[in-house]
């Protein structure tokens, strides 16, 4: 190759590590990035219309809380979930759910989504599933207490919907802050 596109090479190479360096520095080590795409979970009739399989039963088996490596307050509670109506998907008896969660200094779990609660064992809940494809597990896209028949009414005509989903957003933001390394 030529000298020119060498140099060129070059600087383009320089400019674009400076201009990192530089962001990075000048945001004072805080980084945004737009890292999440997900369809709309808003209502009952987007969860439903998402999610494979909606259910109506209880949670029989103990949770277990299995802690994130890197924030032992957030992490994977598991729980044993027994199917008493199925409103859309396969029949199922007894379904491994797995579901994402934040641990509370009390000891009790939390969500930030209204249609996304917890599940607690002894509790009945409508729940709308995933499959997990690298094992065959289930994963809880939807959860809501369903403590009395008019939760099952309401789910119900959330399946019946058949919702359009509006195209997934992508404006979930998150903000990385670290100290910036002394020049």
């Amino acid at each position: 190759m030529r000298t020119r596109v060498w140099f060129t090479i070059a600087a383009v190479g320089f400019v674009l590590a400076a201009g990192t360096g530089a962001y990075v520095l000048a945001t004072d080590g805080e980084v945004t990035v737009s890292s999440l795409c997900t369809p709309a979970a808003s209502t009952p009739e987007y969860v439903a219309a998402y999610a494979p399989t909606v259910v109506i039963g209880t949670v029989t088996g103990p949770t277990r809380f299995i802690p994130d490596a890197g924030d032992p307050s957030a992490g994977v509670q598991e729980a044993t979930f027994t199917v008493e109506k199925t409103l859309k998907g396969p029949q199922q008896s007894d379904l491994d759910l797995s579901q994402s969660v934040t641990r509370t200094a009390q000891g009790t779990y939390t969500t930030a989504e209204p249609l996304y609660q917890p599940l607690v064992t002894g509790q009945r809940y409508a729940v709308a599933v995933l499959d997990r494809a690298q094992d065959g597990g289930r994963w809880v896209w939807g959860a809501e207490r369903a403590p009395e028949e008019t939760a099952d009414e309401r789910w119900s005509a959330a399946v019946a919907a058949e919702a359009i989903l509006p195209t997934a957003t992508c404006d979930d933001t998150r903000t990385i802050t670290s100290t910036p390394d002394p020049a």
